[in-house]
């Protein structure tokens, strides 16, 4: 073969390779752009989820105080149902004696009046 030859294909050669490096130059370039479009997607969707969870987690704690507060208020309510329901006991008792009282003096009354019949009403 001619020198010539050899050096077209050489030529030939060199020039392919040269292409399938500047392809390949080029698709690392472009799946580069790819995967830093879809990180920067990434992070954004993850910081609309933060976001969302910090309002939740807001939320939840929100939730929880007010329940706390109704546990507090059922608490109270409870303390001032059982004050109260002495205070109802110690009028109940109040109110028995003194109609145990009224009702003693009636009797003595009646014992004491000659124109009631003692032995009728019982």
């Amino acid at each position: 073969m001619q020198p010539w030859i050899w050096i077209v294909i050489a030529v030939v050669v060199i020039v392919i390779i040269v292409i399938v490096v500047v392809l390949l130059v080029r698709r690392g370039r472009v799946v580069a752009r790819a995967n830093e479009h879809r990180a920067q997607r990434i992070r954004e969707d993850a910081h609309n989820d933060e976001l969302a969870t910090r309002e939740r987690e807001a939320e939840a704690m929100r939730i929880k105080a007010d329940a706390d507060r109704a546990k507090a208020d059922a608490q109270k309510a409870q303390v001032e149902a059982e004050r109260l329901q002495r205070a109802g006991g110690e009028k109940q008792a109040d109110a028995e004696r003194m109609r145990s009282d009224v009702d003693g003096r009636l009797r003595r009354a009646d014992e004491l009046d000659p124109n009631v019949d003692t032995d009728r009403q019982q």
